[in-house]
């Protein structure tokens, strides 16, 4: 890569699908907060946990996983009734005076046990129960665009409803499964009658796992495909994650949530392979215009800027970085790096998500109690 001004870097150029034109190219990803009140409305310090990553420079805020059923799930950010308007509004306002965007990934969870782990199988659905989900998530992106979002992320990624149809562990033997069409056909619906409905004009795009990693799961022999058949659908955008399954374990417990959430020991940049492997696929069915985020330890701008420079990836997502340090854009883009708090990968935060608490960095609270203890 040709050495030259952070600034100057492609990243942080701008860019534009969609309705969506965002100041450069780098994305705080989703990741569950438990900032939510107990019933998912919008509390101060979910707003104030935004802001800061807007202030800090970031072009696209994909809000974390918000229910669009209503389902126990305590402290679960929600978004399946108008109710909940007024406050995600008021955090959507918030965070666009800085000049970011915002999208909110929309999550359907089936019933499921934590104390035995039990999950209902998407091959136990009925027509109508399918029929339900799909109403649900069109109704969450009509209020989606009434609370200010720029648009909505499909979460199809990890354990939830979407990508357990359109994984090859779905058995169904009806039009939602048997094949590939079939067993996307959930997700291609609902993007397409979120573009009727909601609006044409109106951003919606889908998180996928680019490889399960759990056994049977999908590889990017069968999401590239997948990708292929929601670019026909009209998708705007791909987000690519990776692993997330419980069928190797409790949630992000296993090998498959190791992916999911590499600790320190997995090497940087270890999943671009499967955004380039998306990538790849779009180009192939006339789809390259369709911006591909890439996840997993992109931990500095000049690492992301190799990834989008060799066009392995278009958008560079990033969220534990900047959940240890608000300022991760900033500090580099003014070459103050030494000042920049790092993340180790110690996944405390993942641990402390698991346990229901405030998902914040261990090493950044660390440094604020010191700070405070020290008067400053």
């Amino acid at each position: 890569m040709e050495k030259r001004a952070r600034k100057d870097y492609g990243i942080l150029q701008p860019v534009k699908y969609r309705n969506m034109e965002l100041k450069n190219h780098l994305e705080w990803l989703p990741a569950v907060t438990e900032l939510a009140d107990e019933d998912g409305f919008v509390t101060d310090a979910l707003i104030e946990r935004h802001v800061d990553r807007a202030k800090g420079g970031f072009g696209l805020i994909d809000v974390e996983a918000t229910g669009v059923n209503d389902r126990k799930s305590p402290k679960l950010l929600r978004i399946y009734d108008k109710k909940f308007v007024p406050g995600l509004k008021e955090m959507t306002d918030e965070v666009h005076k800085y000049g970011c965007k915002m999208t909110v990934q929309l999550i359907h969870f089936v019933k499921q046990s934590v104390r035995t782990g039990w999950k209902q199988d998407v091959a136990d659905l009925t027509l109508e129960e399918i029929k339900e989900i799909e109403d649900q998530f069109v109704n969450a992106a009509f209020i989606a665009r009434e609370a200010g979002f720029d648009g909505v992320e499909l979460h199809d990624a990890h354990g939830y409803t979407l990508s357990s149809f359109t994984s090859l562990l779905n058995k169904r033997t009806d039009e939602y499964g048997r094949g590939f069409e079939g067993r996307c056909k959930i997700v291609t619906n609902i993007i397409k009658r979120i573009h009727k409905e909601v609006g044409d004009d109106y951003c919606c795009g889908l998180r996928l796992s680019g490889e399960e990693f759990v056994n049977g799961g999908n590889t990017l022999k069968q999401t590239t495909v997948n990708a292929q058949l929601f670019a026909e659908a009209g998708t705007d955008f791909i987000s690519v994650s990776a692993g997330g399954k419980t069928e190797d374990g409790a949630w992000y417990m296993g090998y498959s949530g190791n992916r999911c959430m590499p600790p320190a020991y997995y090497p940087q940049g270890l999943h671009v392979y499967l955004a380039e492997g998306i990538k790849k696929a779009l180009r192939a069915c006339g789809a390259a215009d369709i911006p591909v985020t890439v996840s997993g330890k992109i931990d500095d701008l000049d690492y992301g800027e190799k990834v989008f420079e060799e066009g392995k990836a278009d958008i560079i997502g990033v969220c534990r970085p900047a959940l240890a340090d608000p300022e991760w854009i900033t500090k580099q883009v003014e070459g103050r790096d030494s000042e920049i708090l790092k993340c180790v990968y110690c996944n405390e935060c993942l641990r402390r998500d698991q346990r229901h608490e405030p998902v914040n960095c261990a090493i950044r609270d660390a440094k604020l109690a010191a700070a405070a203890k020290a008067g400053k």
